[in-house]
């Protein structure tokens, strides 16, 4: 595959592409024969964007969920419909839907109809069995249908399901997952290739799944995907214990949930920390507060006589309340941060309402990271966030709510930043970029436009071609 008249780095190029590698960069290259030529008409050629942070079958499944925060629920400013937790608009959009199966809901947050538990959602949706996941992603709210459906009075027992004062099930399941999806089977389908030809649309040529239920089940789940062609892109898997490096090219991390109400023991948390080091992986914490951070400060510190491997940057995801005292502790430690600035955009309006000026003010934090030295990698966390990087980058640049107001403005990065942040390599998030070069494998962007004219309207997506080992797999 030849592409001609491309920007690389502001220079009007030609770029070859043969056996999944670019192999050739000169002013002039002529086809050879048989050769695919792509005209790029002066467009910037860019390395394929990474979403360093997603879950990748939720999102997929997304296309088959009602929103429970979207517009029809919300007001045009992005706030909930009513103080006093008025629920006629979700039940309206619940009751359009055809009434049969199962219901699935997300993004649900409790400004929306109060805290939900399952006799409430019964009162929304009592024709079906419905669940409904809360927008942190930490829990499922089940009706009496679904409680019934799945046979969870047999299941009170198992850690996660919350009990009233009878000792009953309350509908309401912390992080359980993995064995809602292993329970609902075949109910709970999921077609993976539309998704990855949206993200291809994006410019997106590889991904991190960061869920942490992965097991090798899922690692092979994901190579016969790919292998079948459902998905397209470089996909990069971090997950549970039992990964290990035989697990093929998509090994990664060890992802450690970790909440601030329920925190494991310092002990048993070096004993896992240690023997994913042993097996040559990464750590990555999930910190969405203060204490969650120090937290695990505290555990890559107690293991710091070992020997990291190199290849994999430990990780905090999210990171979104960054204090400055944790500054140097993240710098000391080498640390990435995998951060979602999207979230201020559809979030920010209730972030204003719950958190403090000075919270506000280290709320997913950015350019304070970067002048810091610490690496910062940029990520959608979907279907939590905002899959469109593009959306990702404009809010990492303008850190703006759907109101318009501005969000810790002295995070905001320039354009060149936040693109930064998806050009980093899978398993080094924020650390040295991938390039259009000899030799680098053909994940690329075409742009419609010069570079300095998509910065000027970065929340468009403006992506022509894009091309995964060396093969087109999106054309405008």
């Amino acid at each position: 595959m030849l592409i001609k008249a491309a920007l690389v780095a502001g220079v009007q190029r030609d770029i070859r592409c043969h056996d999944g590698f670019i192999s050739a960069i000169a002013d002039d290259l002529r086809p050879v024969a048989d050769e695919r030529v792509i005209q790029a008409h002066g467009g910037s050629l860019i390395p394929g964007l990474h979403d360093h942070h997603m879950h990748f079958f939720a999102t997929a499944a997304l296309q088959r969920s009602v929103d429970c925060g979207s517009r029809e629920v919300l007001s045009p400013s992005g706030k909930s419909v009513s103080t006093n937790h008025d629920t006629r608009s979700l039940r309206r959009l619940f009751n359009e839907l055809p009434a049969d199966g199962w219901l699935r809901g997300v993004n649900y947050h409790e400004s929306i109809a109060g805290n939900l538990d399952g006799l409430q959602l019964d009162k929304l949706v009592s024709d079906r069995p419905a669940r409904i996941q809360h927008r942190s992603g930490k829990v499922w709210i089940l009706n009496s249908l679904a409680m019934a459906a799945l046979d969870l009075t047999a299941q009170k027992n198992l850690p996660g399901v919350e009990l009233d004062g009878q000792g009953q099930p309350t509908g309401r399941l912390f992080r359980l997952d993995a064995w809602l999806r292993e329970q609902l089977g075949q109910q709970d389908p999921i077609d993976v290739s539309v998704l990855s030809r949206q993200m291809a649309s994006y410019g997106i040529t590889g991904f991190t799944d960061t869920s942490a239920t992965n097991s090798q089940a899922t690692v092979t789940q994901f190579e016969l995907m790919c292998a079948r062609g459902e998905i397209l892109q470089n996909a990069h898997l971090m997950g549970d214990d039992s990964l290990s490096p035989s697990s093929g090219s998509g090994f990664g991390h060890l992802k450690i949930l970790l909440d601030e109400d329920n925190l494991p023991s310092l002990a048993d948390l070096e004993v896992r920390i240690r023997a994913a080091r042993e097996k040559g992986r990464g750590i990555a914490f999930h910190c969405v507060s203060h204490v969650e951070t120090l937290f695990a400060i505290a555990a890559l510190d107690a293991c710091e006589d070992i020997d990291a491997q190199k290849d994999f940057a430990d990780r905090i995801e999210h990171g979104s309340m960054i204090f400055d005292d944790v500054l140097p502790m993240l710098q000391k430690l080498n640390l990435s941060v995998v951060t979602q600035p999207g979230f201020l955009l559809h979030r920010g309006d209730q972030y204003q309402q719950n958190l403090t000026a000075h919270e506000l003010a280290h709320l997913y934090r950015y350019r304070t990271l970067l002048d810091a030295g610490i690496k910062v990698g940029l990520s959608s966390d979907a279907p939590y966030g905002p899959l469109n990087p593009w959306q990702v980058m404009h809010c990492a640049v303008s850190r703006q709510t759907i109101a318009g107001d501005v969000i810790g403005a002295a995070d905001c990065v320039t354009p060149e930043q936040a693109l930064a942040g998806y050009l980093s390599h899978a398993n080094d998030p924020g650390g040295v970029g991938r390039d259009v070069a000899v030799g680098e494998r053909a994940d690329l962007c075409l742009l419609k436009s010069p570079w300095g004219d998509v910065r000027q309207r970065l929340g468009t997506t403006e992506v022509a071609y894009t091309v995964i080992s060396g093969k087109v797999v999106y054309a405008c």
